[in-house]
């Protein structure tokens, strides 16, 4: 079992577990951190987004661990309960069954504390728009900038990029502050519910889509991103930074280990990036792979950290999109982090082959679609493996965005687009202790800044476990590094096809 710190009851799961679930489909494409050199191919029609089917089938695996319950200290286990099960309270209480049709539902809201189950959906917080609302205007602000690009500057596709924007980040009557304060809000009694958790950064990770799509639309001299609109929202944008860097939300999620500190690290460069702050942007990168990096990935390509969740498959690809992301930032840097190794030897290919091996088991597998191109363009696919997989899987996947997105022209210090120069571990490893020292005047020791470079390694656990004996995964769902151990441990699974 997975430790829960808080007590929580009632109403399925808190926000932070729905937000996500309804952003599952945001995995495709994975977000792109190339502009200036997409193919140049046209489009037949903008694509449009869908939704994905939510699994309720509870993933095989290790056995539930598990620890002891009190009202104070609970648990979950790996057993789901039905999303409306009653809420285990005294007799008569006023908040059971739930949904209580004794009180109203603003009423219940801030009298019942809820119940987190992971990976179970809370129904009521399906009727807040803001989370699935963000990732959509992200996706449909980078869709219209490529089209514009790509459609010889028609200018209805700028227009309604800049409109989006407008309406979501500049205008005073609708835009969004530049914080996630009430990101990803649990209900329930007391102060502590009338905020965000740092969870709810996470949600903004659609920023990387925005600011791409902005520098398209530079580089197009679209008429309709104007000096004033760039001004405005490069101020959002230094506020925004501002607040991910000093507020205690921001600061909470630096200190994780998991999926929520990796696409911290997307928005953080993609910001910086926009802002101009070239340095801040690679040193970003340059923190994550030589630190949180090196433990997301054992040496089976497993990611110990996402295989723990109730719905191991998703978080898996989840992460894997976050990855994959902060290589393509570094890469449009000049900075190769696609050959960095974790402390078990274990690149983000290593993570992808794992998951291209690993039964989905009632989870959706085109998660990982947009993955194994992104893999396949950065490291090529001498024997096919990738492109037969995605023939398998979804025979039209040529024709999807992310196969757009994902050409090894566009990432230049990848080992597959860098022909001339296929780097290989020492050679990357050389290149980061030569960008170190630039940047610090401090020469950095090689085997810890990207991984082990040959033979097994013996786990030791993850250095987050450093400051203290346990880590948070979500608001209030916590594991051990005994529990995380198996997951480093394991084989590396063999596929139904031979890969």
């Amino acid at each position: 079992m997975l430790r829960r710190k808080r007590s929580l009851l009632g109403h399925g799961t808190p926000d932070n577990v729905v937000q996500r679930r309804q952003d599952v489909g945001s995995t495709q494409p994975s977000p792109t951190a190339v502009v200036s050199s997409l193919p140049t191919g046209a489009l037949s029609s903008v694509p449009t987004g869908g939704s994905l089917s939510l699994p309720t089938r509870v993933p095989g695996g290790l056995a539930t661990l598990s620890s002891s319950r009190s009202t104070s200290d609970r648990t979950i286990s790996g057993t789901l309960a039905p999303a409306q099960a009653p809420a285990r309270t005294s007799k008569g209480s006023k908040c059971t069954p739930s949904p209580s049709k004794t009180l109203a539902p603003s009423a219940t809201w801030t009298t019942c504390p809820y119940v987190v189950r992971d990976g179970k959906a809370n129904p009521d917080v399906r009727t807040l728009p803001d989370s699935p609302a963000a990732v959509s205007m992200a996706q449909s602000v980078l869709w219209n900038a490529v089209a514009f690009l790509l459609s010889k500057k028609t200018r209805s596709y700028s227009q309604n990029a800049a409109n989006s924007i407008d309406a979501f980040f500049l205008a005073p009557a609708t835009a969004m502050n530049p914080n996630m304060n009430y990101g990803q809000q649990v209900r329930g009694p007391g102060k502590a519910h009338q905020m965000g958790s740092y969870t709810g950064v996470l949600d903004m990770r659609g920023l990387v889509k925005v600011m791409n799509a902005i520098a398209v639309m530079k580089a197009a001299a679209s008429p309709d991103w104007t000096s004033a609109r760039d001004k405005a929202m490069t101020d959002w944008t230094k506020s925004y930074v501002s607040w991910i860097q000093n507020s205690a939300l921001g600061k909470e999620v630096a200190t994780k280990a998991n999926n929520h500190f990796t696409f911290y690290v997307n928005q953080m460069a993609a910001a910086q990036m926009y802002l101009g702050d070239t340095q801040g942007a690679q040193s970003t990168l340059k923190n994550y792979f030589t630190h949180q990096f090196l433990d997301q990935i054992a040496a089976s390509g497993e990611q110990p950290f996402e295989a723990v969740r109730t719905r191991p498959y998703h978080y898996r690809c989840f992460n894997l999109e976050a990855m994959i992301t902060n290589a393509k930032l570094a890469d449009q840097l000049g900075m190769n982090f696609w050959t960095a190794k974790s402390k078990y030897g274990a690149t983000i290919q290593k993570a992808l082959d794992y998951v291209m091996a690993t039964d989905p088991k009632g989870e959706d597998i085109s998660d990982i679609f947009p993955h194994v191109a992104a893999i396949a363009a950065a490291y090529g696919d001498p024997k096919g493996k990738y492109a037969s997989f995605l023939q398998q899987k979804d025979s039209g996947y040529m024709n999807q965005p992310f196969w757009f997105y994902d050409q090894s022209a566009a990432l230049p210090n990848s080992p597959a687009g860098h022909s001339k120069r296929q780097l290989s571990f020492s050679g990357a490893a050389q290149d980061l202790a030569a960008y170190s020292t630039a940047m610090t005047g401090k020469v950095v020791d090689v085997a810890s800044a990207v991984g082990s470079e040959a033979g097994a390694v013996q786990f030791e656990c993850p250095l987050v476990f450093l400051a203290a004996p346990e880590t948070e995964l979500e608001d209030g769902l916590f594991v051990t590094c005994d529990q995380l151990k198996p997951w480093y441990e394991m084989p590396m699974p063999v596929a139904p096809e031979a890969l």
